[in-house]
């Protein structure tokens, strides 16, 4: 089945590389007119060209999610270009090593001001005109480490365990107004985010850890969001799509493979 959002304009936040990218150019070709918002302008001019190259309706704002008056400014933008906005893919987001013990100020706040007041200043500020369009669905980014812990990973954790309680609470209120709001948990991603953990034993661990054996590709999480912007999802509200290959379903222990000679 081929997902449709004809009709549907969606802002999409850190849309210049990675997971943003890979959503602004999969809504696209669904037939979403997409806005692209990020900091990175030059980045995020060339994705939007590339997907109106490609025959789709894209235009680029920059966007620090962090700042109201931007979210303010990036929603009169999708209006202008578009028409009523129908949906937002809250996606920006940063991660800094650090523990508890060592987690600075200046790195607490930056990573709470961009994962989750940047989520919270979107939901506040594009749901009152996904409202007035009639309705829609915003899918906010949470993480697999929304729901388990990492000693290194302090202050990016717990803006993602924010997040995934701010989506069912968000939920609850904009559900009664026909706006789903739902979240997605993404595991590894084959994205520039892990390029400072390529060739570690780390990541070779986590892959290690999941049962599929691989990190995820973009896309993948891609048609996850499509999923939750699309009719398709007509009744799926306040829910968690975990989308990590398994890594959080369990521990894979010892378990050898079977292989299909075994399985003969």
């Amino acid at each position: 089945m081929t997902r449709s959002l004809e009709n549907r304009v969606v802002i999409i936040s850190g849309a210049a590389m990675g997971q943003g990218a890979a959503h602004a150019k999969l809504l696209s070709e669904a037939g979403a007119s997409v806005l692209l918002g990020d900091i990175n302008q030059a980045l995020g001019e060339s994705v939007a060209q590339e997907i109106r190259d490609s025959g789709g309706k894209a235009q680029f704002v920059k966007l620090d999610v962090s700042k109201a008056d931007d979210w303010e400014r990036a929603v009169k933008a999708a209006h202008d270009a578009f028409g009523p906005v129908t949906g937002l893919v809250n996606n920006a987001g940063i991660s800094v090593k650090g523990t508890v013990l060592d987690c600075e100020d200046e790195v607490w706040q930056k990573v709470i001001s961009v994962n989750q007041t940047g989520v919270f200043y979107g939901m506040r500020t594009v749901a009152p005109a996904i409202i007035a369009a009639g309705g829609g669905a915003i899918v906010n980014t949470s993480s697999t480490l929304g729901f388990h812990a990492s000693p290194v990973a302090f202050a990016y954790q717990a803006t993602k365990g924010a997040v995934r309680t701010m989506t069912k609470s968000a939920a609850l209120a904009l559900g009664v107004h026909g706006v789903r709001v739902n979240a997605v948990f993404p595991g590894l991603v084959d994205t520039p985010f892990i390029d400072g953990h390529r060739n570690n034993t780390g990541l070779d661990d986590s892959i290690g850890r999941t049962p599929l054996g691989r990190i995820a590709q973009p896309s993948e999480i891609s048609q996850a969001v499509l999923f939750l912007l699309s009719d398709d999802a007509s009744y799926v509200n306040g829910s968690e799509l975990v989308v990590d290959g398994g890594m959080t379903a369990g521990s894979l222990g010892s378990l050898t493979p079977i292989t299909a000679k075994d399985a003969s």
